[in-house]
């Protein structure tokens, strides 16, 4: 028995504790915006219908992330970040990958699709000449043909950082294509279900500083302290 729970305090796992709950947003109706098509209606549809914030019933944020702040451990094995562009949408909207992974974007429309993958929205403000609005550029992909796959690797200077930020999924072509994709060099991250759900497991013991973002609120930071072998249940709430 003994030799059992030295293996295990070894490995990490006794030691590893959980953090789970839900984002949640009980304020007002959300923002919403209706933007109307002027190219490729015909696949894209005549309208499109923008969501700043998603939520259930019962007042549950879908695709909020949430993550550790300057935590270590070993990456997942599964590092890709896998969105599709349908119906000149980005699905998913939001996404977490991990470096050492790649980007996987495939088009699923029978059209041209040009996607820029954008890093940048806090350093670009201080630009003095030809400020970026919408991050510098880290790749330029055309995809013209309906089910084209393209995969490019996620480097170390794409995670984020308070001085760079989030990824943003662009389109010179269609200009109401967006998506946001976080990047870590660490495992402790997660993004929110359609019920605002979401779990971190495997954090050592210690104080942290979990931090949410979401599309129309920005970020919003707690501390959380995690003992050996627990589970800390959260609930945090938006706009208040």
């Amino acid at each position: 028995m003994k030799v059992i729970l030295t293996l295990l305090t070894l490995t990490g796992l006794l030691l590893a504790g959980t953090v789970k709950g839900r984002v949640v947003y009980k304020g007002g109706p959300p923002q919403k915006k209706v933007i109307e098509v002027t190219t490729d209606a015909l696949v894209c549809g005549e309208t499109v219908e923008v969501k700043l914030l998603e939520r259930s019933p019962n007042g549950g944020v879908k695709n909020a992330v949430v993550w550790i702040e300057g935590a270590k451990g070993k990456l997942p094995q599964n590092r890709d970040v896998r969105i599709s562009i349908k119906n000149c949408r980005v699905t998913p909207l939001v996404s977490v990958g991990f470096v050492g992974g790649s980007y996987i974007i495939r088009n699923e429309d029978p059209i041209l699709h040009t996607i820029q993958l954008k890093l940048g929205l806090a350093y670009k403000k201080e630009r003095k000449t030809r400020p970026l609005e919408t991050g510098a550029t880290i790749y330029n992909l055309a995809l013209p043909r309906k089910d084209m796959e393209i995969r490019k690797p996620i480097r170390r200077y794409h995670r984020y950082q308070e001085k760079t930020g989030f990824i943003y999924v662009r389109s010179n072509a269609h200009p109401w294509i967006r998506g946001y994709i976080f990047v870590f060099d660490h495992p402790f991250a997660d993004v929110t279900d359609g019920e605002g759900r979401f779990e971190i497991r495997g954090l050592p013991a210690g104080r942290y500083k979990l931090k949410v973002w979401q599309e129309a609120f920005g970020v919003k930071e707690l501390e959380v302290e995690v003992k050996e072998d627990e589970v800390v249940e959260l609930t945090v709430s938006l706009g208040g």
